[in-house]
């Protein structure tokens, strides 16, 4: 059996959502794949090809590692740990995402479990969430019964609050209901409309730290900032352009300075999206960008009729059109 997640990439709305601004958000087409078939053990293997890395675990022992995990979350919540060390392996999400889709009785015999990915970790492209979406879609059909897709939402929220110290609305929301997704008051919304064409994606590297920690640093600093109410204004003006498909360049600038304002677009990206906007393009960290080091993860771009290939080959990024992905985690065929 076979399912997929895809990421996403955020239009506007990263760390001002923390705050109860909206967001609006759109699923790409690229996947974290999970692949199972029946294996002649007591319990599971995993395996993540690309990451060289693959283990066993018992079904009691896969029950003991959800408990420990959510222990260490309960310590995340005393101030005990940060948001960062909560798990204590990047793998340990997909074992506590298929851990949550168990019956009270143990499975009868053995699964081997396949996990690849399109997205690079900890870049902006929810991986972690689509991680869990992926993985509880294929697990809930082997162990128990598919979830709606609300039902999905949730469930992805809750096992991704092990990854950045909170369940976000607005990765798990795109992830598990595809298209473009507008989160705002807690209540997620799917927006009929698509991008079009000159969008894209621009990878500037893997960041120094991770989404939990970028955004605590971030709620240190402006936690009490007016800055929130600014963001919050341009991410709905920015929804009502991309429904008129008027240009979005202006306020994509707009949204960049203010990102650039709490401190998470290192100084090297802003020198490329500096020249991207003399091209006529524009372009903003698109997550939770990064608060040291020189790279920030996804950027998203809009440069109608332009080439990004020179540009990026100076910098050392690598770039794609975004395609859009409508269908959200779902089993394949």
């Amino acid at each position: 059996m076979k399912a997929c997640a895809p990421g996403k990439l955020i239009l506007s709305g990263e760390h001002s959502a923390v705050y109860g601004a909206p967001a609006i958000a759109l699923a790409v087409n690229r996947y974290i794949h999970c692949h199972s078939s029946p294996a002649a053990i007591d319990g599971l293997s995993l395996s993540l090809p690309e990451a060289g890395w693959q283990t066993q675990i018992s079904w009691p022992e896969l029950r003991q590692l959800a408990e420990h995990l959510n222990q260490r979350f309960t310590q995340f919540e005393q101030g005990l740990l940060g948001a960062g060390e909560i798990l204590e392996a990047p793998h340990q999400l997909a074992l506590y995402a298929l851990s949550q889709c168990l019956n009270n009785d143990d499975p009868a015999g053995g699964l081997t479990l396949e996990i690849r990915s399109q997205l690079p970790l900890g870049s902006g492209m929810g991986s972690s969430a689509a991680l869990g979406a992926a993985v509880t879609v294929l697990g809930q059909t082997l162990f128990s019964q598919p979830l709606t897709t609300a039902q999905l939402f949730q469930r992805v929220r809750y096992c991704e609050r092990l990854c950045h110290g909170r369940g976000g609305l607005i990765d798990a929301a795109t992830v598990s209901y595809g298209g473009m997704v507008q989160v705002a008051a807690g209540q997620v919304e799917q927006l009929p409309v698509r991008l079009g064409e000159g969008w894209y994606y621009i990878h500037t590297g893997i960041p120094r730290v991770g989404t939990g920690e970028c955004v605590d640093v971030v709620r240190r600093r402006f936690g009490e900032s007016d800055l929130w109410q600014v963001f919050a204004e341009l991410t709905r003006q920015l929804s009502a352009i991309i429904v008129k498909g008027d240009d979005p360049r202006q306020l994509m600038r707009e949204n960049h300075r203010l990102l650039t304002a709490i401190g998470v677009v290192p100084e090297p990206v802003q020198q490329f999206i500096q020249s991207l906007e003399n091209l006529g393009g524009a372009a903003k960290v698109s997550g939770a960008g990064a608060v040291s080091g020189d790279s920030a993860g996804a950027l998203i771009a809009y440069l109608p009729g332009g080439d990004l290939t020179s540009l990026c080959q100076q910098s050392g990024y690598s770039f794609m059109a975004i395609e859009e992905d409508s269908e959200g985690a779902r089993l394949e065929d």
